[in-house]
C-alpha cells in the first residue's frame, strides 16, 4: 500500500507542478481526497502555525515595500556597486545576498538586474559572469533569511517537532549559503570569452542594437532623495529582525506567561513582525491595503497557500505510513544519507519554488528521522534550482543582458547558470553539514 500511495503522491505533484500556480495546492486537495476517502488514511492537519509564521512575514515585508523601502534598498545597492565597478563579478553576487536577506524575497533582484548590466558594460565585463552569479545567489539568500516564507517555514516545522530552534538554524543557513553565493561569482570571473571577444555582444554592435555609453558614470547614487517614510520602513523591518535574533539567542529575555510557559520563537516572530508592519503603516503615506498589492505580500501569500494544500496531502499521507517510513525507509536513508540531499536538490529544480519544495522535503525528512546535519544540508540547496531553465528568474534575466551573453545552451541543460548554481549547491550542501554537525 506505501508504494502505491506514494506513486498517488507523486503523480499529483507532477500534476500539479505541469499545471502551474496555485493549482500545486489544489492537487493537494485532491491527495487528501484520495488518501481519506478511497485509502481511509487517518486526518492529519494543514500545518498552521507554518502558515501563520509565513504570513507575519509577508505582511511586514509587503509594508516595507508599499513605504518605498525596498526602492532605497535598491539605490543603497547600485551606490555600494558604482563604487567598486571593477569588482561587479564577486561583488553582485554578494550584493545581492545581502539584499535579499534584509527585505526577505528575491524580487529585489529585478531592480538590480539592469543596474548589474549597465556597471558591467561600462567597464568591458561580460555581463552574463554579474547576472547569472547574481540571479542564483538571490534564490540562495531566500534560504537564509529569516523572514522569508520558506525560512520560516523550516523553522515552524523544526519547532513544532522540538528537534531544533531557530538561532541554530540560523547559524547554519546563513554562513553556508553567503559561502556559497561567494563562490558562485568566484567561478564566473573567467566565465566564457572576454566582452570585446564575443561574437554576439559585436554583432549588437555592428547592427546598432546596443549602443554603449562612451565613459563610465561615475557620479554618486544619491540616497537622500528617499523619503523618510522609506528609510523608518526599513529601520524599522530590520529592528524587528534584530529583536527577534536577540529574543532567540538570549532565552532569558522572552516573557514567562501566566500559566508558567515560556513565550515559543514561532509566536515571537509572529509578533515583532505584525510590530513592525504596524509601525510601518503609522509612518507611510499609503492607506495599510496598500500591503495587499504588493509583489512581496502576493508571493508570500502564495507560499502560504501552495503549503496549506500541499503540506496538508503530505501529512495525511505520512501519518498513514509512519510505520513503514520509520521500520523501512528510515534505514535506507539513514544509511545512506546523501539520498536525502539529492532527493532535495531534485524537488527544488521540480518546483523551482522554496517555499513548495520546504513543504515536501521537511515533514518527509522529520518522519524518517533524518539527522539534523543532513536535514539542513540538503534543504540549503533547494535554493540551486537551476538545473534546467524552468524557474522565471532564469528566463526573465536574458531579457536584462544587453549584450546577449545570457542564454540557455543549445542544449538546454548548460545555461549561463548551470555552473554557479551547482557550484553554489556543493559549498552551501557542504558548509551546512559542517556547521550543523558541530552546532547542533
Amino acid at each position: 500500500m506505501f508504494w502505491i500511495e506514494l506513486a498517488i503522491l507523486l503523480v499529483l505533484i507532477a500534476w500539479g507542478v505541469r499545471k502551474g500556480g496555485v493549482f500545486l495546492t489544489l492537487a493537494g486537495g485532491i491527495g487528501a481526497f484520495i488518501f481519506t476517502f478511497v485509502f481511509k488514511a487517518p486526518m492529519s492537519d494543514p500545518p498552521l502555525t507554518v502558515l501563520r509564521i509565513i504570513l507575519a512575514v509577508v505582511i511586514a515585508g509587503g509594508a516595507m515595500q508599499a513605504a518605498g523601502g525596498i526602492e532605497y534598498l535598491v539605490a543603497l545597492a547600485e551606490k555600494i556597486l558604482r563604487k567598486h565597478p571593477k569588482s561587479i563579478t564577486i561583488l553582485a553576487p554578494v550584493v545581492s545576498w545581502v539584499f535579499v536577506f534584509c527585505c526577505g524575497t528575491g524580487h529585489i533582484l529585478w531592480s538590480l538586474l539592469p543596474i548589474i548590466n549597465e556597471i558591467a558594460l561600462e567597464n568591458g565585463i561580460r555581463p552574463e559572469r554579474p547576472i547569472a552569479a547574481s540571479v542564483v545567489s538571490s534564490q540562495n539568500a531566500v534560504c537564509g533569511t529569516p523572514l522569508a516564507a520558506a525560512t520560516a517555514a523550516l523553522v515552524g516545522f523544526l519547532e513544532e517537532a522540538g528537534s531544533v530552534d531557530m538561532i541554530k538554524v540560523l547559524m547554519v543557513v546563513i554562513p553556508a549559503t553567503l559561502l556559497g553565493s561567494l563562490a558562485s561569482g568566484l567561478v564566473m570571473m573567467k566565465k566564457g570569452k572576454e566582452l570585446a571577444d564575443d561574437p554576439e555582444f559585436q554583432r549588437r554592435i555592428a547592427d546598432g542594437t546596443l549602443v554603449l555609453n562612451k565613459a563610465p558614470k561615475s557620479e554618486i547614487v544619491d540616497t537622500s532623495k528617499y523619503s523618510k517614510q522609506s528609510k523608518l520602513s526599513v529601520v524599522f523591518f530590520l529592528v524587528a529582525m534584530v529583536l527577534i535574533v536577540l529574543l532567540g539567542v538570549v532565552k532569558p529575555l522572552r516573557p514567562v506567561l501566566s500559566n508558567g510557559s515560556t513565550l515559543g520563537m514561532t509566536d515571537i516572530i509572529q509578533i515583532f513582525m505584525l510590530m513592525a508592519a504596524a509601525a510601518i503603516c503609522l509612518v507611510m503615506d499609503k492607506k495599510p491595503d496598500a500591503i495587499l498589492d504588493m509583489p512581496v505580500f502576493r508571493s508570500g501569500v502564495f507560499a502560504a497557500v501552495i503549503t496549506l494544500g500541499l503540506c496538508w496531502m503530505v501529512n495525511i499521507f505520512i501519518g498513514s505510513q509512519s510505520a513503514f517510513l520509520t521500520e523501512t525507509v528510515a534505514q535506507f536513508t539513514n544509511k545512506y544519507p546523501w539520498v536525502f540531499i539529492i532527493a532535495c536538490y531534485i524537488v527544488g529544480n521540480i518546483t523551482t519554488s522554496q517555499g513548495s519544495t520546504t513543504a515536501i522535503v521537511i515533514p518527509l525528512g522529520l518522519a524518517l528521522g533524518i539527522s539534523t546535519p543532513v536535514l539542513l544540508a540538503g534543504w540549503v540547496v533547494i535554493g540551486s534550482h537551476f538545473l534546467i531553465p524552468a524557474a522565471s528568474e532564469s528566463l526573465a534575466a536574458i531579457a536584462f543582458d544587453t549584450a546577449g551573453t545570457t542564454k540557455i545552451g543549445k542544449y538546454v541543460f548548460n545555461t549561463s547558470y548551470l555552473l554557479p548554481s551547482l557550484v553554489m549547491a556543493a559549498v552551501d550542501c557542504a558548509v551546512a553539514f559542517l556547521l550543523a554537525s558541530v552546532i547542533i
